[in-house]
């Protein structure tokens, strides 16, 4: 079992370590973006030792051709852990942490309450007129789910 294989069956079994890892993660987040350099120190900080350029194999495999994009039904994967651009979301090591965290950061600019997001600048950054999510943060909480509904 490889050290990154190691890694993820820990956060995905280990409610308290995955939360751990978040917190450190959040810690080290600029701007908003999270790094595969910023995802080697935090895994290292929990006593894994995952190189940069690990995570960042991890995350183009993780990614779906065009081809594979065009297969999914109705543009989205028939697993709930899987966003409609093929990232796995509630997966830290990959790429969104949360469903908001898709709302907020997928390639297309899709909104949750429809459309593309509004944009409208603040003085920290970008807000969505419409959901308003920052758009410059990351969604370590969900407020919405995975077809757009928001989570209260």
């Amino acid at each position: 079992m490889t050290e990154l294989t190691r890694f993820k069956n820990a956060i995905d079994n280990d409610m308290n370590l995955r939360l751990q890892y978040l917190k450190i993660l959040d810690g080290l987040m600029v701007g908003g973006e999270v790094t595969p350099e910023m995802t080697s120190v935090a895994a290292k900080k929990l006593g894994f030792n995952i190189s940069a350029d690990d995570f960042k194999n991890e995350v183009q495999d993780a990614k779906l051709s065009e081809d594979e994009l065009n297969s999914v039904n109705g543009g989205v994967s028939s697993f709930n852990n899987h966003a409609p651009d093929g990232r796995k979301v509630g997966c830290p090591y990959q790429f969104y942490f949360t469903w908001t965290d898709y709302w907020i950061n997928n390639d297309g600019n899709y909104c949750p309450v429809g459309g593309v997001h509004d944009f409208e600048d603040t003085s920290e950054g970008k807000m969505c007129l419409k959901c308003r999510l920052e758009i410059h943060e990351r969604g370590l909480i969900d407020i919405y789910d995975r077809i757009g509904k928001e989570i209260k």
